[in-house]
């Protein structure tokens, strides 16, 4: 009826109907942790023993995390619904898990590069990052969230280091940079007040000195 403006209608799912989805992604997850011997925590993951077993974990969480990031676009999900997808996967589990997959990620993908045989699992592997990268969570916004942290006493912590990390770790964006930003996080102190353009300073002069001290040793 719409004629031409029926090509922009999109057509999805009720967000009950996603909610089951991220049930069933959520249990296949852990029905293959329990298969290799280990609990589903995303410390656990290191334990997986071999390629095909990692290679699995990717293939597992991937899906997870689509159907979470689907969840994400949803405005209007009623308390009982967003308690339901907490529960299935509590926040802190989700980004710890985000962050183990992004290192397993990492490493696979550089080998998948180097691996000739069409038939190792690796090679079947598609690693979506971009459902790890957050619009919303950029490079100006963790500067903002580090200046948060040095400004409060320690004793009233409203963003800890661990949490500061957990989101550069949890993020594809950051891939590149976030061991950087992790050490440069570890130099700071809580309480010190510092503005935004002393902690982008701070950053760059902190990343100089770490190439420095690498180029001295080489």
């Amino acid at each position: 009826e719409a004629g031409e403006r029926a090509r922009e209608i999109w057509l999805v799912d009720p967000a009950p109907v996603v909610v089951e989805k991220l049930s069933e992604a959520v249990q296949q997850l852990e029905d293959f942790m329990q298969s290799q011997g280990v609990d589903c925590r995303p410390g656990e993951v290191a334990s997986l023993k071999g390629d095909e077993a990692r290679a699995t974990f990717i293939n597992c969480f991937r899906e997870v995390q689509r159907i979470r990031t689907q969840l994400d676009q949803y405005t209007d999900l009623d308390p009982e619904l967003r308690e339901t997808i907490d529960k299935l996967l509590p926040e802190d589990d989700l980004r710890a898990f985000r962050g183990v997959y992004l290192d397993v990620a990492q490493e696979l993908k550089a080998r998948q590069e180097k691996t000739p045989d069409p038939n190792d699992p690796i090679r079947q592997l598609d690693f979506e990052f971009v459902l790890f990268d957050s619009a919303l969570i950029d490079y100006d916004y963790i500067m903002k969230l580090i200046v948060r942290f040095t400004g409060q006493p320690p004793r009233k912590q409203k963003i800890s280091r661990e949490q500061l990390s957990g989101l550069l770790a949890g993020n594809a964006k950051f891939l590149d940079e976030r061991e950087d930003m992790v050490e440069y996080i570890n130099t700071l102190t809580e309480g010190k007040g510092l503005d935004e353009q002393a902690i982008r300073e701070g950053y760059e002069r902190f990343k100089a000195e770490k190439n420095a001290r690498e180029l001295a040793v080489i």
